[in-house]
């Protein structure tokens, strides 16, 4: 019975793997299982920001990284408090929310296909407000309880 059980959560391991979609970036291009998806473009510069364009070069959403000081989230390692997020805004219709990622290229595209935001070289409205409604904008919000100002990096 128990080696029943382990061939079960091995083969239902495996499948899940299998299904895994496969996403990198070749240049600027967000690829999936090796065909291509969207583009995301770095700003130029010291920012830390990128423009999600589809296959044929129309804007499609903006990735901008924010930061602020939190006294709650100061600790050893963080003694200021720095707390850092994207800013996302589509451009369809202008609606936003902040996701909280690493923040590095890959991590922006690994955001945007988990969550199908683009569909055949557009914003997919569906998932674009189901990832608004999850999301939202905690991070402003936490801005605002603190009566802090807005900082803005551009490294």
């Amino acid at each position: 019975m128990k080696q029943l059980l382990l061939l079960l959560f091995l083969s239902i391991s495996v499948i899940t793997i299998a299904q895994k979609q496969k996403i990198s970036l070749e240049e600027d291009t967000i690829m999936v299982d090796s065909k291509p998806y969207a583009i995301l473009e770095k700003k130029r510069g010291m920012t830390m920001a990128f423009t999600l364009k589809s296959l044929t070069g129309t804007e499609l959403g903006y990735f901008n990284l924010q930061e602020f000081n939190d006294p709650k989230a100061a600790n050893n390692a963080n003694s200021n408090g720095r707390v850092t997020y994207f800013e996302v805004t589509f451009f369809n219709d202008s609606r936003q929310c902040e996701i909280n990622i690493p923040a590095s290229k890959k991590s922006v595209a690994k955001e945007i296909v988990e969550n199908n935001l683009v569909k055949e070289n557009a914003i997919d409205v569906e998932a674009e407000s189901k990832f608004i409604l999850i999301n939202g904008m905690k991070f402003t919000e936490r801005r605002k309880a603190l009566g802090g100002t807005v900082i803005i990096i551009n490294n």
